[in-house]
């Protein structure tokens, strides 16, 4: 008669892993503060010709996962510096590709963890939660600046939120933010005072 496995474990030394990579982007974060500013990111981005687009992509998916740069100033610089459409097109493209990226993070990562942490069960009723129609609370974070709309896509890959619910929260918050932040920062619309704040 076969013995059952024992249920799989995440294991301590990867708990330990995790956060002292955590710990030393937080640090790396706080030591980049005041280095990254709209003028330094400006002034390279420009010198850096043809590379600009891609470089300003980059960080646009950097900021998203590590970097401690405010996401509203990436896409405002975007729009200042290639327009509305090619600006608007790297906003939106560097949001999905570094929201993407932090979800399967929080999925990869998060879940044994989390499960670790607070056991199964919990975790389970919190998928549940983000599983029916609570999930269309994400779309207003995702859709106004200064909320932790980056931490959300990792706690949705955490508690195993389904990957259409969240792809389609992003299309209907962070895409529609992105592109008007761009667009501001082209000059076509006007956000307040926001564009002058993020100089």
């Amino acid at each position: 008669m076969a013995r059952s496995r024992p249920a799989s474990r995440f294991p301590w030394k990867h708990a330990i892993i995790i956060a002292a990579i955590v710990a030393a982007l937080v640090g790396l974060c706080i030591a980049m503060a005041p280095i990254v500013t709209r003028p330094r990111m400006e002034a390279l981005v420009r010198g850096a010709g043809l590379w600009g687009p891609l470089i300003l992509l980059g960080v646009q998916i950097a900021q998203i996962l590590i970097a401690p740069i405010p996401g509203v100033f990436m896409s405002i610089l975007a729009g200042v510096l290639y327009g509305p459409l090619v600006g608007s097109l790297i906003a939106v493209v560097g949001t999905l590709i570094g929201s993407a990226a932090a979800y399967a993070i929080g999925r990869k990562a998060g879940v044994p963890l989390l499960k670790r942490w607070i056991g199964a069960e919990k975790v389970a009723r919190a998928g549940a939660i983000v599983g029916g129609r609570r999930w269309l609370a994400l779309v207003p974070i995702f859709l106004f600046p200064f909320t932790p709309a980056d931490a959300i896509c990792f706690v949705a890959g955490m508690v195993g939120m389904k990957p259409g619910r969240f792809f389609l929260a992003i299309l209907l918050g962070r895409v529609p933010k992105e592109c008007a932040l761009a667009l501001a920062g082209a000059g076509l619309i006007r956000l307040g005072g926001l564009v002058a704040r993020s100089g």
